[in-house]
């Protein structure tokens, strides 16, 4: 037990707490390191569904002995706490005296929800926040458990920030199973900066080799809009081009952009250019498009030439049709009724938002591809492909987020045409389909169908439960049927959806349609052996936790595999950009907090928060969607064929399972990786060229001086000569030795990026942030990942610090952001000369001495570079350019974090 736990006499339920059973594999290892972590005042866990994370918060609170506040989302999660104190750490139910669910009267375990805190905080009429501080402080120092603290809306984050203020000594516990790792990054500042570093992760992979979880596999199956979405896509796109074309003909408009104060005079701009390099760079796009001259001034400044500017694309458009219309709007010499005209024209394409340009697309634009109909008729390809391989055994969980019961039909003869994607109109599509062998159910918090075969099971469940059969009513649905809408009263209204769901598990329907608000969390049910997300953006983490449940063991079909269907609409099926996993990623590290635009950038995200097999390749364990393949231009048919084979295949499945986990050492864990598409191995290469050129050089000088000593002239001058050249070859022989030992250890990519870790681990370890023990232990493995970048791995070391030093990695490799120091790099490779930029990490960059250090070993370990201080006028013109540099056509940095079984 750790010092500050030992400090005071345990609580006295916590004192009788003693766990019974035995801990898995994974949980002692969990626990082994836990303990090291017990010292400090915050402790972070991530644990995946089914891992056991509530018995493992509360072996954690048995270990700090002190009265702990256990806050949790939901009620469902709440009451979860107190109840596994029983069989697992008492024999018999705690009293109320020493478990409280009420904030306002704590007790040795006191189990709340966010939203209570908040009420308590947001009551300004009365002092019970007050109060509740006070009772805290009372009977502290006390534990505070933060159960899935991502799922905080913003206004409850005050609440609990308020509540760790006011309660310095109090030691934070936060667990969870699905990081927010979509987030954009001020979300993920403010949940990193509450929870702190993760100390420990139990993953997925773990759990499946344990035969916690079953063998699954992720699957998307791609769609084309629907024709009057695909029209407007079309229409939406040829205007686009039509504009696109105009600016490059308008010639007073370009007469504008070339007068631009920020092309015509860069020097007197740096700042306002320095907020914003995209802006001049889609200036300079849209001129060199147009084939005008484009002026010195601004090249020199950013430090490219022309062949640098970058291509016109659909970026650079919307940067500078957003910079020309709204947000540099002042500086662009156009009068107001050209550019009033412009705007009014993309405002009539939809390709507004508020006072913003978006030619990827408006979240109505989103809405509209993401609710595509089209998704409607891949929902009943997947199920005639599961059942076809499953056929009675198939139990489907298809998950929306709209019910619409307006869209049930009036008669069984009707035509059906549904209007929006949803419960109903999945439902009815389905039911129509007559998918042979299939029986369907709706579940929902308004509507409950189920199929007529039902009514007997069903009140046969509700008799043995003691229900009145009056509290049950069954009605026909005419236009559906074979199917009763079911309603309840009374005490089955509390239990219909565990009926029904011990219905599903019985087998008496084979797929049950919901939505998540009502089937997302806290909705257990193990015989789930196939479900279909055919969810928006907005319910991401309910769909990453019904995930979890899919993906739970059945005791009742030991051989389960699972199957998690992905929906994903396309929105230009002759286009290869939407099949770019990587497309989105080229301009940010680890993730640029944007909006998400579309079905591909939804997967994208969702995809980096869990781990999963590769469909090719080498068995591997990894996150990102890249490991379900690469697809190909105007091949999706191709694809999603693909997908149904391998989906139909589940022994395949647990094969690729149990090879890929079979690789992994005994005590393998999931692990954070970074992957890049650039390392400064050029250096290397340079430094040797250079001081071999300037070893030759001396060499021949010394010969020639040689000769002159044999020609007649004054006296000495063959002598000085040759000591000249002598001296000049010696001096070049220490740089000549080091840089080819350089060039050794760094000549090939994989070497050189070890060598930028061991940099990284040696300012780290300055900055005090890796202990002398770590950095000697550490060791980097670089490989090559299935997309064609280098994965970069640190081992022997914690969790914080495989954290630490793979977000230094991915700033240094990464596009240069706004560094309070920067590794500037210049050299010439023949006639041509090239500047690198890389950033000081910022957990480095602090403290000068720290990244002057940090700039020592990069010079002993990757190469020569000049450390620049950034809030100097000459740090300022090098920022700038070295953001430039990021916008330069072929100089996009890749770099992404992610997660693998290693």
């Amino acid at each position: 037990m750790s010092t500050a736990a030992a400090e005071a006499t345990p609580a006295p339920l916590l004192a009788r707490m003693q766990f019974s059973g035995t801990w898995r594999d994974y949980q002692q290892r969990a626990l082994e390191e836990i303990d090291a972590h017990l010292a400090g005042q915050r402790l972070h866990v991530v644990a995946a569904p089914g891992s056991g994370k509530t018995v493992l918060g509360l072996e954690l609170m048995r270990r700090l002995g002190r009265p702990a506040l256990v806050l949790s989302p939901t009620r469902t999660i709440r009451d979860q706490w107190p109840s596994r104190l029983v069989p697992h750490f008492l024999p018999e139910a705690p009293s109320g005296e020493e478990v409280s669910a009420d904030l306002e009267v704590p007790r040795d375990m006191t189990n709340a929800t966010y939203q209570a805190l908040h009420a308590l905080w947001a009551d300004e009429e009365s002092d019970r926040f007050a109060r509740l501080i006070a009772s805290l402080q009372a009977i502290g120092p006390v534990s505070l458990l933060l159960d899935e603290a991502h799922h905080l809306r913003r206004e409850w984050w005050n609440a609990l920030q308020a509540l760790v203020d006011a309660l310095p000594g109090a030691h934070l516990v936060a667990l969870t199973a699905t990081p927010p790792y979509d987030a954009p990054y001020s979300e993920w500042a403010r949940y990193d900066a509450l929870c702190g570093p993760i100390d420990l992760e139990i993953g997925v992979p773990e759990l499946v080799r344990n035969g916690d979880l079953c063998p699954h596999q992720d699957h998307v199956i791609f769609s084309g809009p629907d024709a009057d979405t695909l029209s407007l896509l079309d229409r939406r796109r040829r205007s686009l081009a039509a504009i696109a074309a105009e600016l490059c003909l308008d010639q007073p408009l370009l007469d504008a952009f070339e007068a631009h104060p920020w092309l015509s005079d860069p020097g007197a701009h740096i700042e306002a250019i320095l907020e914003a390099p995209q802006m001049l760079s889609a200036i300079l796009v849209q001129l060199a498009a147009a084939g005008r001259r484009l002026p010195p001034a601004p090249l020199a400044l950013l430090g490219i030439d022309r062949r640098e500017v970058a291509m016109p694309s659909a970026f650079w458009l919307e940067m500078l049709l957003d910079g020309l219309l709204f947000r540099f709007a002042e500086t662009f010499d156009v009068g107001r009724e050209r550019r009033n005209a412009l705007r009014d024209r993309l405002d009539a394409l939809g390709l507004l938002e508020g006072r913003r340009v978006r030619l990827h697309g408006s979240r109505a634009m989103f809405r509209m591809v993401a609710g595509s109909l089209a998704k409607i008729d891949s929902i009943v390809d997947i199920a005639r492909a599961e059942a076809a391989s499953l056929g009675a055994g198939l139990s489907m969980v298809v998950l929306s987020d709209h019910v619409r019961a307006a869209d049930l039909p009036r008669s069984a003869s009707a035509e059906f045409r549904p209007a929006k994607l949803g419960v109903v109109p999945i439902f009815e599509t389905l039911r129509r389909a007559g998918i042979e062998g299939q029986r369907l159910a709706v579940l929902t918090g308004s509507l409950v169908i189920l199929p007529a075969l039902a009514e007997r099971p069903l009140r046969a469940l509700a008799e043995r439960r003691g229900l009145p059969a009056e509290q049950l009513q069954l009605s026909e649905l005419p236009a559906c049927p074979g199917h009763l809408r079911v309603t309840a009263s009374g005490a089955a209204a509390a239990q219909l959806v565990d009926l029904v769901t011990c219905l599903f598990a019985q087998g008496a329907f084979t797929i049950l349609i919901g939505t998540q608000a009502l089937l997302g969390e806290g909705w257990d049910a193990p015989a789930v052996n196939s479900l279909v997300l055919a969810s928006n953006a907005a319910a991401f983490m309910l769909s990453n936790q019904m995930r979890g449940r899919a993906i739970r063991i059945d005791p009742e079909r030991p051989g389960k595999v699972a199957n998690i269907w992905h929906l994903a609409t396309v929105d230009d099926l002759s286009s290869g950009a939407p099949y770019d996993w990587r497309g989105r990623l080229d301009w940010g590290y680890l993730d640029d907090g944007e909006e998400i635009g579309s079905d591909i950038e939804l997967l994208m995200r969702r995809f980096r928060a869990f781990e999963g097999i590769s469909n090719w390749g080498a068995p591997r364990i990894h996150s990102g969607v890249m490991r379900l393949g690469a697809v190909t231009p105007g091949a999706i048919e191709g694809w999603n064929a693909r997908t149904f084979a391998i989906a139909g295949n589940r022994s395949w499945i647990a094969e690729r399972w149990a090879t890929s986990l079979g690789d992994a050492s005994p005590r393998a864990h999931v692990r954070e990786i970074a992957a890049a598409n650039y390392a400064p191995r050029i250096l290397a290469w340079r430094d040797t060229l250079r001081w071999l050129g300037a070893s030759a050089a001396s060499s021949g000088a010394i010969a020639a001086a040689d000769e002159m000593r044999g020609i007649d002239g004054p006296s000495g001058i063959g002598v000085a000569a040759t000591a000249l050249a002598a001296a000049a070859g010696l001096a070049a022989l220490p740089k000549l030795a080091r840089a080819g030992w350089l060039l050794v250890r760094n000549g090939s990519l994989e070497g050189c990026l070890k060598q930028v870790g061991r940099a990284v681990l040696d300012g780290l370890n300055e900055a005090g942030l890796v202990s002398d023990l770590e950095r000697e232990a550490a060791w980097f493995e670089v490989g090559r990942g299935i997309d064609g970048r280098r994965d970069i791995i640190v081992h022997d070391v914690s969790r914080a610090t495989e954290r630490a030093v793979i977000e230094a990695i991915a700033e240094i490799l990464g596009p240069v952001r706004n560094p309070r120091y920067l590794l500037v790099r210049t050299s010439w490779l023949g006639q041509r000369r090239r500047v690198d930029y890389h950033a000081v990490p910022s957990a480095i960059a602090r403290r000068r001495e720290w990244a002057e250090h940090f700039h020592q070993a990069w010079q002993r370990r990757v190469g020569t570079s000049r450390l620049v201080f950034t809030r100097t006028a000459e740090g300022r013109l090098l920022l700038l350019r070295a953001r430039a540099r990021s916008f330069a056509a072929g100089f996009q940095r890749i770099v992404d974090r992610q997660s693998a079984w290693l």
